[in-house]
């Protein structure tokens, strides 16, 4: 009993570092988008608060949703997912093949109806995520057959296709590196995983030579020197802030690259406006505030791995995705990896990211909350119910 209170009372704590420490990220994040997007959104004709105003009631609504979700019994998370998954895909449908997408900087990811405007891609990596651990979770004793193991290949290749005709190379990485990490810890074997970047990289190679721009982004990033007004323009801009911040920062508000210099400001390139204005006492805050979310995850997610296959698979998923989006954003403005679209969590701009990654949050609390399940003694083997018939027979 007093064990059992000791590991609830661990628990507890390590649920609110985990509330803290996304709350921490969301004010600096909040802060941020405040201090660099203002004249973004002058020069485009609105407020100077509008991006941070919206981002604020976004985070509003995302907490309030992270509430709700926390509190789903597990078994109604599980019911809802099929649900989650066919609506995903209808709407990434939609996107891609309907006039109700919309196309931004070259990319369909938008879809539009009436005063709404969501990305139907942030959807789908939550809902495959779950659907694959609540598959593999179930079948955890049926994964060294290739047939079981194609059907939730087939469904990855599905979401990853449709995005890839939304034109976004970037999510459809970041999709398919957490659905690989997903089968690679749900011991799926590493034949079929091999199959598995077969198949995922042959049209993944055409599809990054298939455009020009993707392909110059590529040339750009191996040779940095090769056109640095115009193929690395935004990457060269971006270090130069970031180099610019010095140890302590230039302040909070004083940052000029932001003024009109680095492109997408207020969403892909936000860390460099943050790192000139906080410099490298800011850079390695952040990164210590993800490492830490990401091992309370990861720890909370372990703790169910022989109770619930199901909580530690999503509890790995979820801490995976909102790491690997942090690392590859912050790389991708270091210039340590090709210009890609993947926002930085609770920074940059953008309601569906915000609220899916919220909404993440709200469950991997759930996880870390949640005592294991107690494991039941394990059945008697023949060898010592037969020990135990022969004691007997040597008593008598």
């Amino acid at each position: 009993m007093k064990r059992a209170l000791q590991e609830t009372n661990t628990y507890t704590k390590e649920a609110g570092y985990f509330c803290f420490f996304v709350l921490l990220l969301l004010g600096i994040g909040l802060m941020s988008l405040y201090s660099a997007s203002y004249d973004k959104a002058l020069r485009m004709g609105y407020e100077p608060q509008y991006f941070f105003h919206r981002q604020l009631l976004f985070t509003a609504l995302g907490i309030a949703g992270a509430a709700v979700v926390a509190l789903f019994p597990e078994h109604v998370i599980k019911h809802l997912i099929p649900v989650l998954l066919f609506l995903s895909l209808i709407l990434m449908a939609l996107t891609s093949m309907t006039s109700l997408g919309e196309t931004r900087m070259g990319a369909t990811r938008w879809l539009r109806l009436g005063p709404l405007s969501f990305q139907p891609s942030e959807l789908v990596k939550v809902a495959v995520m779950l659907y694959l651990a609540n598959y593999l979770g179930k079948r955890d004793r049926d994964l060294k057959d290739f047939w079981v193991v194609s059907v939730p290949i087939a469904v990855v290749f599905l979401a990853a296709g449709l995005i890839i005709i939304q034109r976004d190379y970037s999510t459809t990485m970041v999709f398919l590196f957490l659905s690989f990490s997903m089968l690679l810890i749900a011991q799926v074997k590493i034949t079929y995983l091999l199959y598995y970047l077969a198949i995922a990289g042959i049209p993944g190679i055409f599809f990054l030579l298939s455009e020009e721009y993707r392909l110059k982004r590529v040339i750009g990033f191996i040779f940095k020197d090769i056109d640095p007004s115009g193929i690395n323009y935004q990457v060269n801009v971006s270090m130069d802030a970031i180099a610019s911040g010095g140890i302590l920062g230039k302040g909070f508000g004083q940052g000029t690259y932001k003024l009109g210099k680095i492109p997408e400001v207020q969403s892909d390139f936000i860390f460099a406006a943050f790192a000139e204005e906080w410099g490298l006492f800011g850079v390695i805050t952040i990164i210590l505030l993800f490492s830490a979310l990401a091992y309370l995850g990861f720890r909370g997610a372990a703790r169910h791995r022989q109770s619930s296959s199901f909580l530690f698979l999503t509890g790995f998923g979820i801490s995976y995705l909102l790491l690997w989006q942090f690392l590859l954003n912050i790389g991708v403005a270091g210039g340590m990896v090709p210009p890609t679209g993947i926002p930085l969590p609770f920074f940059s701009a953008g309601g569906t990211n915000l609220l899916m990654n919220l909404g993440m949050c709200g469950l991997l609390l759930k996880i870390i909350l949640k005592a294991p399940k107690e494991q039941g003694p394990k059945p008697e083997t023949h060898e010592s119910l037969n020990t135990y018939r022969n004691r007997i027979t040597d008593y008598e």
